[in-house]
């Protein structure tokens, strides 16, 4: 039974990934509007789980260690009843729900795509494919099903090539193993790479042109293909520095030429919920390049809402069937800055060689990357996970943080010499 959205009873949410930054933008925002969120994670105790306006949290099986655990869980669940919107976060728990929407919906409401069309937009190799259908520009690419296809086309690629597996998550032992884009600079770096790491060598990967430019994004939603609501951003500084996840962003208007490119890819399908678009501008044409397809909520989300346009509580909306008409305003120039994630992209540019690093040529000088970092205070700019009115997250965010960097630091002391480990220290005059 599915409450009245605008009524007095709060319609109550159940928000996934706990742990994700967008997860905790998911909770602020509708907690805000005075809706009830319950939060869940594979663990007790989770980012979005401590903010003040989560209402109650949730355990569930691990859905990357565990996937039909996770399903069995995620049915079961809603089938209880009490919860009215389901909101998935990830990519493997998107997956999850968009396979078993049919019985979720006897339950709750969803606004996600059909199955067919997520995984078509997981798949990067079928990305490529239908953006070249529909005229939307994409790097020079070579899709290989497994490494004994590399040879036949070493010789083919442009140094430095990107490698990206076809799918951002492959399926490893009942669950899902992160699969991360790499780079080679020589054909002899590829051959190592594709040796080294065991799902390029059995699943499929591409090979693509790099691209150098500032990396562009638009977000949208849908229901079932008519657009409802976008919003634009660009990249200001990345972890890693090369191209990455966004650590400082700035949101942007909309370019005609990119929105175009989104209906011709998405209407046809009728693409229904939340979707981001990654395209990169090349620096020596301007010509933008589609990078990447996410069928779920961005890293990013906290900057739209900032910024004017609330997706958590649009697709709420879309999801009960109130979908508004017109598409919402919202501000360019907002910024947005994840804090701890800079200390880390900082701390890679200092400690690691521009080649250590991909960095394409001229890069910041480590001076220039420290400067802007010190940049705290700018004109309208908001820290995504630091709030005032909201402080828990950060403090568990921050707790998280330097556990992560005791961990290093162990590993780092354990790798050192055996000579320089337990021995005094003795002066080398006697």
């Amino acid at each position: 039974m599915i409450s009245d959205f605008n009524g007095s009873v709060p319609t109550t949410v159940f928000v996934t990934d706990g742990n994700e930054r967008p997860a905790l933008a998911i909770v602020r925002a509708l907690g805000r509007r005075g809706l009830r969120v319950v939060v869940g994670e594979s663990e007790r105790v989770s980012l979005a789980s401590t903010s003040r306006y989560c209402a109650g949290r949730v355990t569930y099986p691990s859905p990357n260690r565990d996937r039909a655990g996770f399903e069995r869980f995620l049915v079961d669940f809603v089938s209880r009843g009490g919860i009215d919107v389901v909101l998935p976060v990830a990519d493997v728990t998107t997956h999850a729900v968009c396979t078993h929407q049919d019985a979720i919906h006897e339950y709750a409401a969803t606004a996600v795509p059909p199955l067919a069309a997520f995984n078509a937009g997981s798949d990067k190799a079928a990305l490529v494919a239908q953006a070249q259908k529909c005229g939307v520009p994409v790097p020079r690419t070579h899709v290989i099903q497994n490494a004994r296809e590399l040879p036949a086309v070493l010789f083919d690629l442009e140094y430095p090539v990107v490698v990206k597996p076809s799918r951002s998550r492959v399926p490893a032992a009942g669950g899902w193993l992160n699969a991360t884009v790499r780079y080679a600079d020589s054909s002899e770096e590829l051959l190592d790479l594709y040796e080294r790491t065991p799902y390029l060598r059995s699943f499929p990967s591409l090979l693509q042109q790099r691209i150098v430019g500032p990396g562009v994004g638009i977000f949208l939603l849908f229901d079932r293909g008519r657009l409802v609501a976008e919003f634009g951003h660009r990249r200001l500084r990345e972890k890693p520095p090369a191209g990455g996840v966004s650590v400082l962003r700035e949101s942007t208007t909309v370019d005609g030429t990119l929105r175009d490119y989104a209906l011709r890819v998405f209407g046809p399908i009728g693409w229904h919920g939340v979707v981001m678009m990654e395209f990169k501008q090349d620096s020596r044409t301007g010509t933008p390049f589609l990078m990447e397809i996410n069928g779920r909520f961005w890293g990013s989300l906290q900057l739209a809402i900032d910024a004017g346009v609330d997706f958590p509580h649009l697709v709420c909306q879309l999801a009960l069937g109130q979908a508004p008409e017109t598409l919402p305003l919202y501000r360019a120039g907002v910024k947005s800055r994840w804090l701890l994630g800079d200390v880390d992209q900082l701390c890679l540019r200092l400690f690691k060689s521009d080649r250590a690093l991909c960095l394409p040529r001229p890069a910041p000088s480590r001076w220039r990357s420290v400067v802007d970092f010190m940049k705290f205070r700018q004109r309208d700019m908001h820290y995504e996970i630091a709030r005032v009115d909201d402080p828990r997250p950060f403090l568990y965010e921050l707790s998280q943080f330097a556990r992560g960097w005791t961990r290093s630091a162990a590993r780092f002391v354990r790798k050192l010499p055996n000579r320089y480990v337990g021995r005094p220290i003795t002066s080398p005059v006697q």
